[in-house]
């Protein structure tokens, strides 16, 4: 083994750390640089100092005018002052309520509260005397309350006890008097004035079918809104309409201006001050401030981005487009853009006359609307604007629509609910009532209430229930027309339609209905829907159609609510609305037709 004398086998590192000669540490952790020409020339070599002779704004004037909405129209209703006290969105998703045992009971409460109030002992005499005028009746030749079980069991307790409620509210809101239903207590007809007032400030409802906003064939909500443009009594006006709402989300792109230049919301009886909806022009002036989020590439040296967010560790793919444009935009372009807070009146339509910027050199740039050039349609930026109806026409409104919202609702659980779909196999559509009303405020599942009929009857109904005039016989087969299917599931066939009717349709889909199927047998019963949202026009003998195309392949949902809202003056607002969401896709229901089955002996 040879000694390599040149070369140490211990080998020694020299470290050179600062020694601090202060007895404090600020200096230190101050971190200074002496050296200012490496700054400089560390900036120099990234071209920090190749600027393109710009400056930073410093001053924006605004100047714009503001136009009222003062005219509201439902979608069958008369045109009506438009009134900011209401939200749009519960104006416009208001249904009538459910009438039902919970709404008699509790009316029923309210009215014995009342009446107890101001008369103690002597209103047990006034109670018996609406209660023999206004009983709740019992239930006659109706399967879906008889085999209700929970309903069944409260209307056993309070059917001579309560008062209908729904009949007493009916019967003052027609103009009825309470001394007409006892004499001698004058005092009634106040109470009657305070129970219709709790009414009306409890539930906000539509005073009449005019003022529904629900459109049955296309399962929507639709209604326009208006405001001038001159403060003149004949002014043109612009004209907004919200054809496609399906509650929830009402803003800006729920309208379309209308298709005709000239078209005009025209009220009868009265007039509508424009002059009060026209505001005046005004100009304001503002410091214009960069955009900022977490993770932005920040401009100055020593100075670090937020490590919570690191935009260039997004994956993308080449397809990714829309992540390529928020990079692009995060990391090159975001310190190009400024915010300019402005006020804008609510339930207006506003015009920004011009916008004018000023930099530190006290340069003025004149800064015009986005999406006017026509020539370059195809990458033209329109945000917030609002598109025309029915026309392929590229028009730009050039104004800001401002609708205020609901920020927080209370929803309850849906009381009816109804998904429709297309079966292929049987060729139609199905409404399948997937939750019904349990006539307590609430609602049940619609298929658990199918089976709830289907054990009433099988324990009510005679078990021999055979055809008439059959004659026994020992036939090996028995041909079928169809099979059945659960009550809950409501057919919609296609119908062939008349000329120059229901918007020049050819076809449209009409709700058809199918016997009662029991112990393998049709009976001579309909089986009729249980929602308000498909039995429209049952009570008057009325066909109901929907439009055929609404109901696409992946089908949709509707479903009935109770909407509770505080508004911004404190007011409280409570409502029935529906809502539309998307289905599930297509379904079977498992009918068939031209059966041949085995047949029951008869011997």
């Amino acid at each position: 083994m040879s000694i390599n004398i040149y070369s140490s086998d211990i080998l020694a590192y020299v470290r050179i750390e600062p020694r601090v000669v202060s007895r404090t540490l600020a200096p230190t952790i101050k971190a200074a640089v002496y050296d200012a020409l490496w700054m400089l020339t560390q900036q120099s070599r990234v071209g920090e100092f190749q600027g393109e002779d710009s400056a930073t704004l410093i001053k924006a004037r605004v100047q714009t005018q503001s136009v009222k909405i003062n005219r509201f129209k439902s979608r069958k209703g008369k045109v009506e002052e438009y009134d900011e006290r209401v939200p749009l969105e519960a104006k416009i998703e208001r249904l009538p309520l459910i009438e039902d045992l919970g709404l008699s009971i509790e009316l029923s409460n309210i009215w014995t509260k009342l009446v107890t109030k101001i008369y103690g002992i002597d209103s047990k005499v006034i109670l018996e005397a609406f209660l023999l005028k206004f009983p709740i009746d019992p239930i006659v030749d109706n399967v879906a309350k008889s085999s209700n079980k929970t309903a069944l069991q409260v209307r056993n307790l309070v059917s001579k006890r309560s008062i209908d409620g729904v009949k007493l509210l009916d019967y003052f809101k027609k103009g009825g008097k309470a001394v007409d239903i006892i004499n001698g207590y004058p005092e009634l007809e106040n109470k009657v004035a305070l129970f219709l007032n709790w009414v009306n400030n409890t539930y906000y409802t539509p005073n009449s079918i005019e003022e529904n906003s629900w459109s049955e064939k296309e399962l929507e909500y639709s209604c326009t809104v208006s405001a001038p443009i001159t403060k003149f009594e004949n002014s043109e006006q612009n004209v907004l309409v919200a054809d496609k709402y399906k509650r929830g989300d009402l803003d800006w792109y729920s309208f379309d201006l209308d298709d005709k230049d000239n078209s005009k919301l025209i009220e009868s009886g009265f007039a509508i001050d424009n002059s009060k909806a026209v505001l005046k022009e005004e100009t304001f002036s503002y410091i214009p401030s960069n955009i900022e989020f977490k993770g932005m590439p920040k401009g100055k040296w020593w100075e670090f981005e937020d490590k919570n967010i690191d935009l260039a560790k997004m994956l993308t793919q080449k397809s990714d487009v829309s992540k390529m444009i928020i990079m692009e935009f995060g990391l090159i372009y975001s310190n190009d853009w400024f915010i300019i807070p402005h006020v804008v009146t609510d339930n207006s339509i506003t015009e920004v006359k011009g916008l004018v910027v000023s930099d530190v050199f006290g340069r003025n740039f004149v800064i015009n609307r986005a999406g006017t050039n026509v020539e370059q349609n195809w990458h033209r930026w329109d945000m917030y604007n609002i598109s025309r109806r029915n026309t392929n026409r590229i028009s730009s409104f050039g104004k800001l629509l401002s609708i205020p919202r609901i920020k927080n609702r209370m929803e309850s659980a849906p009381h009816e609910k109804v998904m429709f779909l297309r079966d292929e196999m049987a060729n139609m559509i199905w409404g399948v009532e997937e939750v019904v009303p349990n006539e307590i405020f609430g609602g049940m599942d619609g298929k658990n209430a199918y089976l709830e009929i289907m054990d009433y009857l099988e324990t009510n109904l005679p078990k021999d229930n055979l055809p008439p005039n059959y004659v026994a016989n020992d036939a090996l087969h028995r041909f079928k027309l169809s099979n059945s299917v659960p009550e809950n599931w409501i057919p919609f066939i296609a119908t062939k339609q008349l000329p120059n009717l229901n918007g020049g349709r050819d076809v449209m889909v009409q709700r058809a209905s199918m016997l009662r199927y029991i112990d393998d047998k049709y009976t001579n019963e309909v089986v009729r829907p249980r929602t308000d949202i498909l039995s429209i026009g049952i009570k008057d003998n009325k066909p109901y159609f929907i439009n055929e195309e609404i109901v696409g392949r992946s089908g949709f949902i509707v479903s009935s609510s109770y909407q509770r809202a505080r508004w911004y003056d404190g007011s409280v607002f409570t409502w029935v609305g529906r809502s539309v969401k998307g289905g599930r896709g297509e379904g079977n229901s498992g009918l068939k037709f031209d059966m041949l089955a085995d047949k029951e002996s008869d011997f």
